[in-house]
């Protein structure tokens, strides 16, 4: 086998031999042979790099391309980033409008309660102001005719006067001491009753009521749970220290269960 392969490259290279001296005998040939050699070579570098000038140019292109799709999906998403910001905004003003609409929708009508139920008020107390006089008027015809006597008269007339100005008076005190200042039908209780503390909120610098809920909270309930509070954390003082002397001695105290002092009773109210 080896014998073969040299005998193949030896007639090869004879071949070569014979080619380059009949070239080289004719020195037209040999130039033409060149010539054609080299121009080969050059129109195969031209053309790859023609190649490789197109190609290059076409993934630019590309490239290009895809930045400018990129740059537009940027500015699209930008836009839309934006527009949905400006819906945000205007669905908050609407919904801020809405709620301002319903508060003041609601004060409103708590106001127009008020208002027909002070007058319904005032009217009552007219009438009774009104009855009084004809019951006084019945009271002098009576007195003038000798019906009754002037004594009898001016009695009834001083105890019907005291009714209308007791009425009066305890009309008046209930709704500017007991009734809610806001809610026409709502009793205030006092705050030593166990009842809710009046004055319990304010409004803020935006008109918005801020109620205070440590106000809410009687203080007979605060002082109770004041006062148990600390009676538990005591027991759970004992508790923890026992757990680390048991710890640390391996040993349960002979105190391990202690008895909790009796909580208070409650304040009476």
């Amino acid at each position: 086998m080896n014998s073969a392969q040299q005998n193949v490259l030896t007639a090869q290279e004879l071949q070569q031999i014979g080619f380059s001296q009949d070239i080289q005998s004719d020195p037209a040939s040999y130039q033409a042979y060149v010539k054609q050699n080299v121009d080969k070579l050059m129109n195969e570098t031209l053309q790859r790099k023609h190649d490789a000038f197109q190609k290059t140019f076409v993934d630019t292109g590309r490239y290009m391309d895809m930045d400018h799709n990129a740059q537009l999906y940027k500015t699209r998403s930008s836009d839309v980033n934006k527009l949905q910001t400006v819906i945000h905004d205007i669905n908050t003003k609407y919904e801020a409008g809405i709620d301002s609409d319903k508060k003041l929708t609601r004060r409103q009508y708590e106001i127009n309660e008020w208002a027909y139920n002070n007058k319904l008020e005032t009217l009552f107390l007219l009438q009774i102001l009104f009855m009084s006089v004809l019951i006084l008027c019945v009271f002098l015809f009576l007195s003038k005719q000798g019906f009754i006597s002037s004594a009898t008269a001016g009695t009834l007339s001083v105890i019907l006067l005291l009714i209308v100005a007791y009425v009066i008076y305890t009309r008046w005190n209930y709704t500017h001491a007991t009734r809610d200042t806001r809610l026409w039908n709502r009793r205030i209780f006092p705050a030593e009753e166990g009842g809710v503390k009046q004055n319990n909120g304010h409004c803020d610098a935006q008109g918005n009521y801020v109620l205070d809920l440590k106000n809410l909270i009687p203080d007979i309930v605060t002082q109770n749970a004041e006062s148990i509070n600390n009676k538990l954390s005591s027991v759970f003082t004992e508790l923890d220290a026992e757990a680390l002397a048991y710890q640390t001695n391996g040993k349960i105290p002979t105190n391990s269960c202690p008895t909790p002092s009796p909580l208070p009773p409650p304040a009476s109210t």
